[in-house]
């Protein structure tokens, strides 16, 4: 029977076990089954959740707002002038129409020919308007408290009817004077007692009366 040399089954183990060790490997390996770390990790957020919020109401005011204020059609006699042309928004020659829609009067009344009305603003029975129906408004008379653009009114005396209006003439019933503004029309004055007690504003031609 033959004996293997010594050296050789040395020889033989050595590979054997060299075959056998795990090859190194240089760097940081990361043990088998773990997670590469240069792989970033998916990063979870939660969203931040943002209530909208509610739309603002514009503010309304439970007040509702005051009507304009009207003009009033019935004006004071304060207000009130008798000029050249007529007396507020009341004019000579206006249809009876016109002259109702100013608002300035009462109801006409009317006669075989012509028609009669009061101003609203004039105490009962005075402030006649005489309408004509061939020139329209023809006479308008006023009370004590309106007067005249020159500052004739009922109550002064027939010597301050001269020094207002020169050209102031005495008539059979009233007297007259010239009307600055309007050559087709003039004042019809009455005195008594040397006192004025009638201012009437009418046409020249007025056909209604006298």
């Amino acid at each position: 029977m033959r004996t293997t040399p010594l050296v050789g089954t040395l020889t033989c183990l050595l590979l054997v076990a060299a075959c056998a060790s795990p090859t190194h490997q240089s760097g940081n390996a990361a043990p088998a089954g773990s997670p590469d770390p240069t792989t970033s990790a998916a990063t979870t957020a939660t969203p931040t959740s943002s209530t909208p919020s509610a739309p603002s109401t514009p503010s309304t005011s439970s007040a509702s707002p005051s009507p304009s204020a009207r003009p009033s059609s019935n004006p004071t006699t304060d207000s009130l002038v008798l000029g050249p042309k007529g007396i507020g928004s009341l004019k000579l020659g206006m249809t009876r129409q016109q002259a109702t829609a100013t608002g300035m009067l009462r109801p006409f009344a009317i006669t075989e020919r012509c028609s009669f009305s009061f101003l609203r603003a004039a105490p009962t029975e005075e402030g006649t308007v005489t309408h004509s129906p061939t020139l329209g408004i023809a006479a308008i008379d006023v009370w004590p408290g309106i007067r005249t653009p020159e500052g004739l009114g009922i109550g002064m005396s027939s010597a301050e009817v001269l020094r207002i209006y020169p050209a102031y003439r005495e008539g059979v019933n009233a007297g007259y004077a010239t009307t600055p503004g309007n050559d087709k029309a003039v004042y019809r004055i009455a005195t008594k007692n040397g006192k004025v007690t009638a201012l009437t504003l009418q046409f020249k031609n007025q056909d209604c009366y006298e």
